[in-house]
């Protein structure tokens, strides 16, 4: 049921074809990786893994926004990832341009920012989402593919 609703989605979105069958490859992916889908809002799709949003996906405005990714600032996950992942992972880091050292408002909500350690490199002032990826092509989601996989891999040593 959620997987046809899924489909509908990515179908009304006026998305290609060949992007339809990008997005709805990444879904199977997250399936097929015991990540969880549930609705947000109208073209909205939170991803969960084991209770944790990780993701954001929305077809209408043909985003995809990773929420975790410094994997608690753990430097096994810097080890583990390869520079081509390292390099693609920072090149999409989302700083907050809406905070001003002014003291305005930040249009996110994450006032002043967030600061994170992503693949081994600090950041600060980060929005709610700290990677964020437009319009991506089927090489973009292979390689988020890989940093989820990083992430489920770094979470479950945790544990």
């Amino acid at each position: 049921m959620l997987n046809q609703k899924i489909e509908e989605n990515t179908k009304n979105a006026n998305l290609s074809k060949n992007m339809q069958k990008h997005m709805l490859d990444f879904v199977a992916f997250l399936n097929d990786n015991d990540f969880f889908i549930e609705p947000e809002g109208e073209n909205g799709w939170r991803i969960i893994d084991m209770d944790e949003c990780v993701g954001h996906m929305n077809f209408a405005e043909l985003g995809l926004w990773i929420d975790v990714c410094d994997f608690d600032g753990s430097e096994a996950a810097s080890d583990f990832a390869d520079d081509a992942l390292k390099e693609f992972t920072w090149a999409h880091v989302r700083t907050c341009d809406h905070f001003h050292s002014d003291g305005k408002q930040c249009g996110c909500g994450s006032q002043p920012g967030f600061h994170k350690t992503i693949l081994g490199k600090k950041y600060e002032n980060l929005c709610f989402a700290a990677l964020e990826f437009m319009s991506p092509n089927a090489k973009t989601l292979e390689r988020i593919q890989e940093l989820l996989l990083l992430y489920k891999q770094n979470k479950l040593k945790g544990k």
